[in-house]
């Protein structure tokens, strides 16, 4: 007999055993919420290797994982590209879902799973879990009720010299959307929803990718907010410490935000609030055990949007011109 913490598990089926993969079955296994049942991959080494290492049946087609009477609940970690159908799925045998970012390569394709997730009664959230550091809640609270005049973000790493699907432009549609949406979704979360960007990109270092290299972006927040955005694929692949950086300028005072923490200059002036909360599977957790993810920080609604900033800048690059958020999304 299942003690009463067995059955208040929640009992996930991951599909996607790729890379990133991972840090989802370790985190799901091994967390005190959670007990991961099966796993999906279209690659067989790769959803093989995942079912033996965690003890679970794999799949080599993730409609054969959906067929199981065990499941409460899905995790998606599938490249950018390979969005959409699966999510459909998921959704139509009334599952929520964890979906790794972004949610799709394109917004015609994300909005075809948010209305099928409307349809289907269910609901999901979107794997931006830099809004669930502790100190990312800090920053947040601190900033309610604070006008804030500037926000720089910059994301370099060296991940675009690396040979795989993530620098296909075609298959990723570039750094913006398919890596540096973290920062996106961060400048989101913390200063509000985007009006419009204007943005450039070039292939500078790195000739050997079809995707650019490197981009600047300039955006115009709702609340009035001003925003740059610097990103480049050809920076050191051994030092992650320039990925998602934030400065945020207020009145009389700076707010630094990055991976690792945040920090207000000068130095003594004020505090960042002490606030608490569950981390992101956690949060998912709780969500499907009552039905209600009232702890979830990012609804599939928020990925779309968050998107949706990333290929305006696409597009504004590609046209020369600034583009309204409106103008994108409505497109």
């Amino acid at each position: 007999m299942s003690t009463g913490a067995e059955a208040s598990r929640v009992r996930v089926g991951v599909i996607g055993c790729g890379g990133r993969a991972g840090s989802h079955l370790h985190a799901l296994a091994r967390g005190s919420g959670s007990t991961v049942v099966a796993v999906a991959d279209v690659v067989e080494a790769a959803a093989r290797t995942a079912g033996e290492r965690w003890g679970v049946p794999w799949y080599t087609d993730h409609r054969e994982l959906l067929r199981r009477d065990d499941l409460d609940a899905a995790v998606i970690c599938v490249p950018v590209f390979a969005h959409g159908q699966i999510e459909g799925d998921v959704a139509a045998r009334g599952l929520p879902f964890l979906v790794d970012k972004p949610v799709a390569r394109d917004l015609a394709t994300a909005r075809r799973v948010a209305e099928a997730v409307r349809a289907a009664g269910v609901w999901a959230s979107v794997g931006y879990q830099l809004r669930y550091l502790p100190h990312v809640r800090r920053a947040r609270a601190f900033l309610a009720g604070r006008t804030v005049a500037v926000v720089e973000g910059h994301y370099w790493c060296g991940t675009g010299r690396a040979g795989s699907w993530h620098n296909d432009w075609e298959k990723s549609g570039g750094q913006l959307v398919e890596q540096a949406t973290h920062t996106v979704d961060l400048m989101r979360h913390l200063v509000g929803d985007v009006e419009a960007v204007y943005a450039q990109q070039a292939r500078r270092i790195l000739t050997g990718i079809t995707s650019p290299d490197a981009y600047t972006v300039s955006l115009r927040f709702v609340s009035g907010a001003l925003g740059t955005l610097s990103t480049s694929w050809a920076h050191d692949p051994g030092d992650w410490s320039q990925a998602n950086v934030l400065h945020l300028s207020l009145d009389g005072c700076l707010l630094r935000v990055d991976g690792g923490g945040a920090s207000l200059l000068p130095e003594g002036k004020e505090q960042l609030p002490e606030v608490d909360g569950p981390d992101m599977y956690a949060a998912f957790c709780a969500g499907v055990r009552s039905g209600r993810p009232a702890e979830v920080l990012s609804s599939y609604d928020d990925g779309v949007a968050t998107l949706a900033v990333s290929l305006a800048a696409n597009e504004s690059a590609r046209s020369g011109r600034p583009v309204a958020l409106a103008e994108a999304v409505g497109a």
